[in-house]
């Protein structure tokens, strides 16, 4: 989809990222628009993702008993979203430029950040979206949250390719394979990150305190 006026001047990625990915990321590349956002968006999908109902949930039978559940989802959060924001732009970029790729850092940074709108979005509202727990009965807020979830986390994957393919100046299914790679990449990374995770943890012996939403 291309952007009306594309040329005149600036727009608002805000709006038009959602529905024209590759010309909003153009756009923000010659204006020089976007810096600003792009690491607090990659940042806060990462802390959100940890930080949401569901994922807490889940962690609880994962973790021994005591900890709190809360801390270790800020610790998570902080840390996925710290490689998110300083990693995953790098990975992209490197993943690209072995397929033939020639954008810089900063254009896979905006991509990988401004991407990220519709999976915030999922996040933020992870509260409607009901219990995870083992053995809850589903409830049709549940499921058509899951639904809707599913429906964002796909969007931003399709921005993220779009976007990422106008960033490094690659076709559509060679930036899909950069997305690929890049994924695996972040994958190792983020296996090495709960090794840390665990022993910053243990290092300072967590255990049920009066944190806010301690479980």
């Amino acid at each position: 989809m291309s952007l009306p006026n594309f040329a005149s001047g600036p727009v608002s990625p805000w709006r038009l990222m959602w529905t024209a990915p590759a010309a909003t990321l153009n756009n923000m590349l010659q204006h020089g628009q976007g810096d600003t956002w792009a690491l607090p968006l990659l940042f806060g999908a990462g802390l959100l993702s940890s930080l949401a109902p569901q994922v807490r949930e889940m962690l609880v039978p994962m973790l021994p008993s005591g900890t709190n559940v809360f801390t270790v989802a800020v610790v998570s959060g902080v840390l996925l979203g710290s490689l998110q924001a300083l990693g995953w732009p790098a990975m992209l970029r490197a993943a690209s430029k072995w397929l033939g790729g020639s954008g810089n850092l900063r254009a896979s940074r905006l991509a990988a950040g401004w991407s990220c709108l519709p999976v915030l979005l999922s996040y933020i509202l992870a509260p409607l979206g009901g219990s995870a727990e083992a053995g809850a009965v589903p409830t049709l807020g549940g499921v058509l949250f899951g639904f809707f979830s599913l429906l964002l986390s796909v969007w931003t994957l399709l921005l993220l390719v779009q976007s990422l393919a106008a960033a490094q100046r690659l076709s559509v299914p060679r930036a899909a394979l950069s997305v690929l790679i890049g994924a695996v990449m972040l994958l190792a990374a983020l296996v090495a990150l709960g090794f840390l995770a665990a022993l910053i943890l243990v290092a300072l012996g967590l255990k049920v305190s009066a944190l806010p939403g301690g479980i």
